[in-house]
């Protein structure tokens, strides 16, 4: 299992030594498994502490979701960087929520987020609504 300070090594190589270790693990494994929970914390990171655009944002959780030794949920993100790349006013995180009702069939998602739910198309909704 993978953690999100070697995904945003391999992803933005901060460290020489360390990138080359992580390339052997890579060359030398199966399989590695990423929680949900990393790769939303990885966009947060990439987005508030490094400050990339969110089209790099958006590059970057893409080279995760689609490298094939990682099992993660691919149908979930892949829908959810959809959704970010053209719901700019939406955090990441929104996109895996709204997203995750949907494939839980478990919509619609309560919120007080005026935002969401005036552009989530009934997905998000207010209880005083």
């Amino acid at each position: 299992m993978l953690d999100t300070n070697i995904l945003l090594d391999w992803l933005l190589a901060r460290d020489t030594a360390r990138t080359e270790l992580i390339d052997k693990l890579f060359a030398t494994t199966k399989e590695l498994h990423i929680p949900d929970a990393i790769v939303v914390e990885l966009a947060f990171a990439l987005e508030k502490f490094y400050e990339l655009p969110r089209t790099l944002v958006s590059d970057n959780l893409h080279k995760v979701v689609d490298e094939p030794i990682f099992n993660c949920n691919r149908t979930l993100f892949h829908r959810a960087l959809t959704d970010y790349s053209t719901h700019p006013s939406w955090s990441f995180l929104d996109c895996c929520l709204l997203n995750y009702a949907e494939l839980q069939n478990a919509l619609p998602v309560w919120t007080f987020d005026k935002k969401l739910v005036n552009q989530s198309e009934g997905k998000a909704q207010s209880p005083t609504t």
